[in-house]
Order: C-alpha cells, then sequence, then structure tokens
C-alpha cells in the first residue's frame, strides 16, 4: 500500500515540474517575441526617418498585438539633421501555474 503512495506522490510531483517547465519555457519565447518584435519597430522607424505617421503607425499596431509602445524623439543636432529616439516595449512576462505576471521593458535606440 505504502509503494502506491509513493509512485502516486512521485507522478504529481514530476507533472508539477513539468508544468511549471513548460510556463518558464512559454516565459522564455513571450520574451523573445517581444524583443524581436522591439527591433523591428526600431528598424522600421529608423527606415522612415522618424516619420510621425510611421510611429503612430507602429504605436497602434503594438496596442493591438497586446504591447505598450512608447517612442520619445531627441534632436540632438542645431541644424535639426540629426534624429533620434528612445522606444520602449512593455509586454507581459507571465507564467501561468505559479500565478506569476510582471511587466517587463525592452529598451533601445533608434538613430
Amino acid at each position: 500500500m505504502g509503494q502506491v503512495i509513493k509512485a502516486y506522490l512521485g507522478i504529481f510531483f514530476l507533472l508539477l515540474v513539468g508544468m511549471v517547465g513548460v510556463g518558464v519555457i512559454a516565459a522564455g519565447i513571450q520574451t523573445n517575441a517581444a524583443r524581436s518584435y522591439h527591433a523591428d519597430v526600431v528598424s522600421e522607424i529608423e527606415c522612415s526617418n522618424f516619420s510621425p505617421s510611421v510611429i503612430d503607425s507602429c504605436i497602434r499596431q503594438a496596442d493591438a498585438a497586446g504591447y505598450g509602445l512608447e517612442v520619445e524623439e531627441f534632436v540632438y543636432d542645431a541644424s535639426k539633421n540629426q534624429r533620434m529616439a528612445e522606444v520602449v516595449l512593455t509586454f507581459d512576462y507571465a507564467i501561468p501555474i505559479l500565478n506569476l505576471v510582471s511587466d517587463h521593458q525592452v529598451r533601445g535606440f533608434a538613430r
């Protein structure tokens, strides 16, 4: 009788560890997708030469995708030729089995 209880307890803990592992891997995949999306947004802003319509479009698309996007432009030349923008992408880092949800940010600069 003791063997049966140990066997079921072992299976339960094995499943619990497996579920936590799957949650951590899923959170890592979400983080990788957010970093990739951030790189695409930075590239798109740079290629458009900091066009306000493109920046607004990127913000709307990020909201539709479930991300928060903030773009702050800086002009660091007296002739206003050289520009730079700080791009901050906010996303949720979630491991559902542990009921863990936190906001993470990816920061970068478009030049």
